[in-house]
């Protein structure tokens, strides 16, 4: 059974259908689901996708409405005082980067998906994009 921990920019993906990555995010999310595998989300990430949303994609309901679908399917990962000070004291290019690394590392996930090509390289976790999940697992990618 696979596990993921996805971060803010693979949910942005996922929930707003004009993302040039929706279609994969919401495939792997789907051949995980499927497999009764597991995919988390920090609860923390929430507020600024909610804040990346409502500001540029969509009305105020629309943007709620995402949350709560968020909410609904992943496993949300509250922040706790060892996960705050892992963050502190990473090497992750932003705070937020250091709180996904160190919740995908207590998770102990198969990897982290993003989209951010600056984040996670010090982590013993790989951060894959959702195709490069896919194309690993041999799963049907979805087409372009």
């Amino acid at each position: 059974m696979s596990s993921f921990l996805f971060d803010s920019n693979a949910l942005v993906y996922w929930v707003y259908p004009d993302s040039p990555y929706h279609e994969e995010v919401s495939c792997l999310l789907h051949h995980v689901l499927a497999d009764r595998g597991a995919v988390y989300a920090l609860a923390s990430s929430l507020n600024e996708i909610y804040y990346a949303l409502h500001r540029h994609y969509m009305s105020e309901e629309d943007a709620r409405a995402s949350i709560r679908e968020i909410a609904e399917v992943f496993d949300l990962v509250d922040l706790t005082g060892t996960l705050v000070y892992s963050a502190l004291d990473s090497n992750e290019p932003d705070y937020e980067d250091g709180l996904i690394r160190a919740a995908a590392e207590a998770l102990q996930v198969d990897a982290i998906v993003s989209y951010d090509k600056k984040a996670f390289k010090g982590s013993y976790i790989p951060r894959k994009t959702a195709a490069e999940v896919l194309a690993r697992q041999s799963l049907e990618a979805p087409d372009e």
